[in-house]
């Protein structure tokens, strides 16, 4: 059990040398096993699992700080609660900002992707009705 701990801690230390390699000196693959006596394809999978692993660590850690951040968000709107209702016209205005800022945070104002598919029958038929209502238009 312990030699397997050390062969893994040893992987882990060659993931985050190959990592700071490519990152830093901007070393090319073949450059870098060289440098650590191993082969290409190996320096290559140690990069994949290392920047995959920076990448769980920035989500995990931005996934906290938006809790944190929703969190405070709810207590300073608890806390202007009791004022709104009593009709204090800065403290809805505060409300009002608190909201906003929460809807950004959960990305509310995200533009909406649509995908939107025009057919001949469809251009034809939108024609049809303009002929349609040019006509009524015109009508006496």
């Amino acid at each position: 059990m312990a030699r397997r701990q050390a062969t893994h801690d040893l992987g882990l230390v060659r993931q985050h040398e190959v990592v700071r390699l490519r990152t830093q000196e901007r070393l090319p693959f073949r450059d870098i096993a060289a440098r650590l006596d191993c082969d290409i394809k190996n320096t290559y999978q140690a990069w994949k699992r290392g920047v995959a692993a920076l990448a769980e660590e920035a989500k995990k850690a931005h996934g906290e700080y938006l809790g944190e951040q929703l969190a405070n968000l709810d207590i300073a709107i608890n806390s202007l609660m009791p004022k709104v209702m009593k009709g204090d016209v800065r403290a809805v205005e505060g409300l009002v900002r608190l909201f906003d800022h929460q809807a950004k945070l959960l990305g509310l104002y995200a533009p909406v992707k649509v995908n939107a598919t025009v057919t001949d029958e469809m251009t034809a038929r939108v024609l049809e009705l303009a002929d349609q209502i040019a006509e009524l238009d015109g009508a006496p």
